[in-house]
C-alpha cells in the first residue's frame, strides 16, 4: 500500500519527486500558526505551478516570514517540499 502511495504522489505531481524549481503567483495568506506559535503564512498558485499546468489552485505553505506580504500578490520561485503532509515551499526568489 505504502508503494501504491509513493507512485500516485510521483505521478501527481513530479516536481515534488525531482525537487524541481517551481514559479508559483498568488495572494500571501495568513494561516493558523504552528502549535508552538510559529506564524504560517500560505499562498494559492492563481495559474497552476510552471511544474504541472492541468492542476490550477495549488497551495502552498511558505517557509519564512512573510507577515511582509500578507494580502499581496507575488511571484514566488522555490522547490517544492512536503513536510507532515503538507505542501511547503522553499524560496529561492520573490517577486512583487
Amino acid at each position: 500500500m505504502v508503494v501504491t502511495m509513493l507512485v500516485v504522489i510521483g505521478a501527481a505531481v513530479p516536481a515534488f519527486a525531482k525537487g524541481a524549481e517551481i514559479v508559483v503567483t498568488g495572494v500571501v495568506t495568513d494561516e493558523q500558526d504552528n502549535a508552538d506559535g510559529t506564524p504560517v503564512y500560505g499562498i494559492k498558485d492563481e495559474a497552476g505551478s510552471t511544474s504541472s499546468k492541468t492542476s490550477p489552485q495549488q497551495g502552498y505553505l511558505l517557509e519564512g516570514d512573510y507577515s511582509a506580504y500578507i494580502g499581496k500578490r507575488i511571484t514566488v520561485y522555490g522547490k517544492p517540499e512536503t513536510d507532515a503532509g503538507h505542501r511547503t515551499l522553499d524560496a529561492s526568489r520573490i517577486e512583487e
